[in-house]
């Protein structure tokens, strides 16, 4: 009885360990997935945006997000890029009124969250984006 205890302590460190090494060099913030978890629940409750939270965990998390598993560590942020001030997404919400709401520009605002159309017409309730005032995101489009 005893025994089995130990084989399973032993079982989760070694699992604990495995998902830990996945996480990108300069990872300032880490959480473990629980039961229930998604995507944009994490982001919301841990102030990461749905974009920031899918592009440090790139080599994790799918494009949908559907392959959580409980246990498993993800990265929250990168040291120097990582945006912690965020709005949660509701019905009605325009890229104009989380900016103004904010105090910044509508521009820094797609600056740090790419997902989002120039036109700002792909937003949906429960996403998460960051709203800091400063660029945290630098994408290079090529045309």
């Amino acid at each position: 009885m005893h025994a089995s205890f130990f084989q399973f302590i032993a079982l989760m460190a070694i699992a604990s360990g495995a998902a830990a090494q996945g996480l990108p060099a300069g990872c300032d913030r880490s959480m473990t997935v629980q039961s229930g978890d998604t995507c944009d629940a994490i982001s919301a409750a841990y102030n990461a945006s749905t974009y920031q939270l899918a592009s440090v965990n790139s080599g994790i998390i799918d494009a949908g997000c559907d392959n959580l598993y409980v246990g498993e560590v993800l990265c929250l942020g990168i040291t120097g890029q990582d945006c912690n001030i965020t709005h949660v997404i509701a019905s009605g919400d325009t890229c104009y009124s989380v900016s103004t709401a904010a105090n910044i520009s509508v521009n820094l605002l797609l600056q740090n969250n790419p997902n989002v159309n120039t036109i700002c017409t792909n937003l949906y309730p429960g996403e998460v984006l960051c709203t800091g005032n400063q660029t945290y995101v630098n994408v290079t489009y090529s045309k």
